[in-house]
């Protein structure tokens, strides 16, 4: 009995030995996460259509075609509106960065509106208040109405926050894709 047992555990660790030789280490096993693949966002545009008057459109735009870092911008319009009016807001986000191939990343925002979010902040009393839901009901921020306030100065900033599986419609989630701060000026 005793050369059973031990031919038996002789067995059990041999078995074990050659079950840890060939077996898989994490990294075979392991396929890698995959991640949305970051677009480069170069170009932030605002229209502006005063709700009072549809031909009365103002367009601003900050544009960094090679990015963040490297080159400064080419292109930082400071937002000049009139004071106590309302206006309809669209924004929109493009690749700029090969002139002859310009991406408009609104597209994808568009199509991936469950893990987008615009967000705004204003400082200087006027209002932002986003008109445009996802499929989920939650708010998206391409579209928003804008209220000013009296006349003088202050800013907006638009950020675009990518919150995939935690967009909770609030702004304190998710990575920053791209953010900007544009002086404002109410005449």
């Amino acid at each position: 009995m005793k050369n059973k047992t031990i031919k038996f555990f002789s067995l059990l660790a041999f078995t074990g030995l050659v079950f840890t030789m060939t077996g898989c280490d994490d990294e075979e096993i392991t396929e890698p996460d995959v991640e949305n693949e970051e677009e480069l966002i170069t170009s932030v545009e605002l229209t502006f259509t005063n709700a009072a008057d549809a031909n009365d459109v103002n367009t601003f735009k900050f544009a960094d075609p090679d990015g963040e870092g490297g080159e400064a911008p080419t292109q930082f319009d400071t937002i000049f509106l009139s004071a106590n009016t309302t206006y309809a807001l669209a924004v929109k986000f493009l690749d700029e960065s090969d002139a002859n191939d310009v991406e408009d990343i609104t597209e994808e925002v568009k199509k991936e509106d469950d893990e987008h979010l615009v967000c705004y902040s204003v400082h200087g009393g006027t209002t932002v208040t986003i008109t445009d839901q996802d499929g989920g009901g939650l708010d998206l921020g391409l579209m928003a109405d804008v209220v000013t306030s009296d006349a003088g100065d202050g800013h907006l900033t638009v950020s675009l926050k990518h919150q995939p599986d935690a967009k909770d419609g609030s702004c304190d989630v998710g990575e920053t894709d791209v953010e900007v701060r544009f002086e404002l000026k109410l005449k």
